[in-house]
């Protein structure tokens, strides 16, 4: 193997490992229903296109997802509540995050965050 092929490896391990020994020892975010809701619509908005997608409450994730299939592309949507400060995205609330294609390349992705109420409403970048 040529040198650069010896650093990207090695910097790929670095980045399994990490990602492993952060998702071992991290505290799970701890979610709730939100007024005893079932479900929640979110409305995302890929460009010029607007996709609903349904996201279920998850009981063993404690966070309502969602995946929908639509204009050749799949589209997941997820919901949760932190209780605490500093965990997942560092402010305690309701966090609505979503993509347009996994962890592919060129996927759009968008994070919203509210303190009291979930939101319904997300654009991808």
């Amino acid at each position: 193997m040529n040198r650069h092929a010896k650093i990207a490896v090695l910097i790929l391990a670095i980045f399994i490992v990490g990602m492993t020994l952060s998702v071992a020892f991290a505290e799970p975010v701890s979610a709730k229903k939100y007024k005893n809701k079932k479900s929640l619509t979110v409305k995302v908005k890929d460009g010029k296109k607007t996709v609903k997608v349904k996201c279920k409450y998850k009981k063993s994730y404690q966070q309502y997802l969602g995946l929908k299939k639509k204009n050749g592309k799949q589209y997941s949507v997820s919901v949760c509540y932190e209780k605490k400060n500093g965990m997942q995205h560092g402010k305690k609330g309701w966090w609505t995050s979503g993509t347009n294609g996994g962890m592919s390349d060129y996927a759009k992705m968008g994070t919203k965050y509210n303190r009291y109420h979930p939101i319904t409403k997300l654009r991808l970048h």
